[in-house]
C-alpha cells in the first residue's frame, strides 16, 4: 500500500542536478517554521487516484445518515440564508477525481473538506489528518470593540496574543523576534485595514464565506457567531479548569490559512503604521520525513472500526448514550490545547487577568457557580460546554452537574441570591444527556427536558432500526427501546419509531424521517433532588455571544421557548443591530464516520453495496445525525431554522471583552439594577 504512495516521497529529491532536502524534514526540524515551509510538506504528499476514489465514494455513501441534506438545499428562513446541494458538490469532486485528478493529495482532501464545510451547520465536516497536521499562528489576535456597550459601531482592535493564558504556544514570541517581527508596541491599536480592505468589511466577508481555503471551518450558519469565532474572547479551558482568552480563528487556524502573510494598517498614537506579518506554523502531527509523515499521520492506524466498536460493548452505559453529542470542533487542535495545561497552572499561580475573583458556589469541569460582588443578589451559572475535556468519565461528569446545580443553587438562595445569569458564551456543546440533566435540574416539574427529535429514514437506516428491534440491540442508536413518545411513555415497538417512516417533501425533494421521539432520561427523581424550580424563568438571563453549539442551543432555546428566559448578547459584526442569542447550530446530534460503520456492522450490513467503507486514509467525517423539532415557528419544520433574537444587544468594550466578571456585573445592573 505504501509503495504506490511514495513514488515521489523520498528523503531527498533531485532537482536540476541538486539534492534538495525533504520538505517534511525541513518543516518538522524546528518548533516554529514559516507557513510556506510547513505547507510545502503538505503539498509533497502525492495524489493517489484509487485511494481518493475510495474516499469520495464513502463520503457520498454516508449521505443517508446526514439529516439536513434536503433541508439545506434552500433555507425556509430568509434570516438564515442557506442554499447548498451537498450531493452535487461531492459528485463534482468524484467526477474530477475519476477524470483529470488533483495536483496533490492535499488538493483532493481540501476539495472534499470544502464541500462539507459549505454546509456550515456546525456538525458536518470531513477532515483528513494530512491537512491539519500543523497549527497556523499569528502573533496577534483581533477584538472588535466599541466606546461603550450600547454604541452602534465597533472597531477591530490589534491585540498582541503572546501573554494570553492557557494557549500552549511556547516559543512563538522568540520565533517572531528572530525573524524581526516585533508587535508588542502596537498592542491596542485600532486596525484600519487588512490586506488593503477596510478591516470591518474584510472580517465580515471572511466570516460570511468561512472558506476552508482560507483555513476556516464554517461551523455556524449565521454570520455573527462565525464573526465572533474570528475574534479573541474570554472562555474557559476545560482541561486545566482555568479561565482563558481565546486566540480566535483569525490568529490561529487548523488548516493552511491560504496566504503566507497578513498586511494591516494600524492607527497608533504616533500616526499610521503598516505591518506585514507572516504566518508561523508548528507541527502537531507525526513523522519527520515525507515517508514517515505519510505512514504515521496520513495513513490509518491498524485498529479497525469494528474492533473499536467491540470495546464499547462492555460499557455499563448503553453505547448510544455516550455517543449522543451536539458539539462543534474546539478552537485548537488537541495537541496544542493539551500542551497548555502546565502553562495554565503557572498562569493561575501568577495573574490570570481573565479569571473571576468571586466566591465559588460549585465547580465541575465545565460548570461554575458564583455570587457577584457588586450585585450580591445575582448569581452566575457559567456553562463553558457540556462535555469534559480533562478525562472525567461520563457518569462522574453527569452526576457532578446534577449535584453542583442542586447544592450550588440551594446555597446561592440561602446567601440571598434572587436572580441568576447563565453565561453560555462560546459554548461548544457536548453530551445531549448533560444538557437534559441541566434542564431538569432547573425546571424539575417539566414533563421532559428538551425538544422532540427525528432521525432521517432511508432504506439502509430503516433496515438498521428493524435489525435493532429484532435483536434488541442495546448498542444501536436505532433501538426503539431508548426513546419515548410525546407523552414521555417508553416506546414498545419499532412501528412507533422508524417503521413505518413519516414521508414528506422538503424543498420539493421526497424525504422521510422517523416519528417524533424524546430521549429516555428516566424520571426527574433520577436526575435531581429538586422537586420545584429553584428560580423562575424571569429570574434568569442568558449572557451570550451567539456562539452556542447544538446541545447548548437545545438547552438555551428550550429555556427561551418554554420559560421565557431573556438574553444579553455581546459582539457580532461591527455594525450588527441584532443578534441571534444561540447562534443557529441546533441540529440536535452529531455522529462520526466510525459510528456509521459501527451501526452497519451491528445490523450485518457492512458489505451492502450502499454501505460506505472504512477510509483508506486517517480521516474523520462528522455529520448532523438528527433534527430537533421546535415548540414555536413549526412552519419552519426544524429548530435549525428558528431565529431567536436576543433581548438586548451590546458590543464589547476594552474594559469588558476579556473580563467575564465585569460582563456579569454589567448585565446584572442592566437587567436587575441595585435590587
Amino acid at each position: 500500500m505504501h509503495s504506490a504512495l511514495l513514488v515521489v516521497a523520498a528523503a531527498s529529491v533531485l532537482v536540476h542536478g541538486k539534492t534538495t532536502a525533504d520538505p517534511c524534514t525541513v518543516a518538522t526540524a524546528s518548533e516554529w517554521v514559516s507557513s510556506k515551509v510547513a505547507h510545502a510538506c503538505e503539498l509533497n504528499v502525492p495524489f493517489d487516484k484509487n485511494r481518493s476514489l475510495s474516499v469520495i465514494d464513502s463520503n457520498i455513501k454516508a449521505l443517508p445518515w446526514y439529516s439536513l441534506e434536503t433541508w439545506f438545499i434552500h433555507s425556509p428562513n430568509p434570516e438564515i440564508p442557506h442554499d447548498v446541494n451537498i450531493a452535487s458538490l461531492l459528485s463534482a469532486v468524484q467526477k474530477k477525481t475519476a477524470g483529470s485528478g488533483y495536483k496533490t493529495d492535499w488538493d483532493f482532501n481540501m476539495a472534499v473538506t470544502d464541500a462539507w464545510n459549505r454546509e456550515a451547520d456546525g456538525h458536518s465536516l470531513y477532515a483528513a489528518d494530512c491537512t491539519e497536521s500543523f497549527s497556523w499562528n499569528l502573533p496577534f489576535s483581533i477584538a472588535t470593540l466599541a466606546s461603550s456597550p450600547t454604541s452602534p459601531v465597533a472597531y477591530p482592535t490589534f491585540l498582541v496574543n503572546y501573554d494570553f493564558p492557557n494557549q500552549g504556544r511556547s516559543g512563538i514570541e522568540a520565533y517572531f523576534e528572530s525573524i524581526g517581527v516585533k508587535v508588542r508596541p502596537y498592542d491596542g491599536a485600532r486596525i484600519l485595514s487588512i490586506n488593503g480592505v477596510e478591516a470591518g468589511t474584510y472580517l465580515t466577508k471572511l466570516a460570511t464565506e468561512s472558506s476552508i481555503y482560507n483555513g476556516l471551518v464554517g461551523a455556524y450558519e449565521t454570520v455573527n457567531p462565525r464573526y465572533m469565532r474570528l475574534m479573541s474572547r474570554y472562555s474557559a479551558d476545560t482541561t486545566s479548569g482555568d479561565f482563558t482568552q481565546e486566540v480566535g480563528r483569525f490568529g490561529q487556524r487548523a488548516f493552511y490559512p491560504g496566504a503566507d502573510s497578513v498586511r494591516v494598517v494600524l492607527q497608533t498614537t504616533t500616526g499610521l503604521k503598516t505591518l506585514t506579518i507572516p504566518w508561523a506554523a508548528t507541527f502537531v502531527g507525526s513523522g519527520n520525513t515525507t515517508e514517515s509523515f505519510i505512514a504515521e499521520t496520513c495513513l490509518p492506524a491498524s485498529a479497525s472500526p469494528s474492533s473499536k466498536r467491540a470495546e464499547r460493548r462492555g460499557d455499563r452505559i448503553p453505547a448510544h448514550v455516550t455517543r449522543q453529542k451536539g458539539v462543534v470542533r474546539p478552537e485548537n487542535q488537541k495537541p496544542v490545547r493539551e500542551s497548555s495545561v502546565g502553562q495554565a497552572r503557572l498562569a493561575s499561580a501568577a495573574t490570570n487577568y481573565v479569571q473571576p475573583n468571586l466566591t465559588s458556589f460549585g465547580h465541575v469541569t465545565t460548570l461554575d457557580l458564583f455570587q457577584l460582588a457588586e450585585h450580591p443578589k445575582v448569581g452566575v451559572m457559567y456553562f463553558e460546554q457540556f462535555e469534559p475535556s480533562d478525562g472525567t468519565d461520563f457518569n462522574t461528569y453527569i452526576n457532578g452537574i446534577s449535584s453542583v446545580l442542586y447544592d450550588g443553587l440551594t446555597q446561592l438562595k440561602a446567601a440571598g441570591v434572587k436572580h441568576v445569569l447563565i453565561d453560555n458564551s462560546g459554548n461548544r456543546g457536548g453530551y445531549i444527556f448533560a444538557g437534559a440533566v441541566a434542564l431538569w435540574s432547573l425546571f424539575p416539574k417539566d414533563l421532559y427536558p428538551g425538544f422532540p427529535a427525528v432521525f432521517r429514514d432511508t432504506d439502509i437506516t430503516r433496515r438498521e432500526s428493524v435489525n435493532a428491534a429484532e435483536t434488541q440491540d442495546f448498542n444501536s442508536e436505532y433501538y426503539y427501546g431508548f426513546y419515548r413518545d410525546l407523552e414521555y411513555n417508553l416506546l414498545t415497538n419499532n412501528s412507533q419509531f422508524m417503521d413505518p417512516p413519516v414521508a414528506q417533501k422538503v424543498n420539493g425533494v421526497a424525504d422521510a424521517y422517523s416519528q417524533h421521539f424524546f430521549d429516555d432520561f428516566g424520571s426527574v427523581s433520577d436526575i435531581t433532588n429538586f422537586t420545584s424550580p429553584a428560580f423562575e424563568g424571569i429570574d434568569y438571563v442568558f449572557v451570550a455571544n451567539s456562539i452556542c453549539a447544538s446541545t447548548c442551543s437545545v438547552f438555551s432555546s428550550y429555556l427561551f421557548q418554554k420559560h421565557g428566559v431573556r438574553s444579553a448578547v455581546f459582539g457580532g459584526t461591527p455594525t450588527a443591530k441584532t443578534s441571534q442569542f444561540d447562534g443557529g447550530v441546533k441540529g440536535s446530534e452529531v455522529t462520526d464516520f466510525s459510528s456509521v460503520l459501527g451501526e452497519l456492522q451491528l445490523a450485518g450490513l457492512q458489505d451492502d453495496p450502499k454501505a460506505p467503507q472504512p477510509f483508506p486514509v486517517s480521516a474523520d467525517l462528522t455529520m448532523n445525525f438528527r433534527n430537533a423539532i421546535p415548540y414555536v415557528d413549526k412552519e419552519d419544520g426544524i429548530l435549525e431554522y428558528v431565529w431567536e433574537q436576543g433581548t438586548k444587544k451590546y458590543q464589547f468594550t476594552k474594559e469588558l471583552f476579556n473580563k467575564p466578571q465585569a460582563i456579569w456585573e454589567f448585565v446584572a445592573e442592566e437587567f436587575f439594577g441595585q435590587e
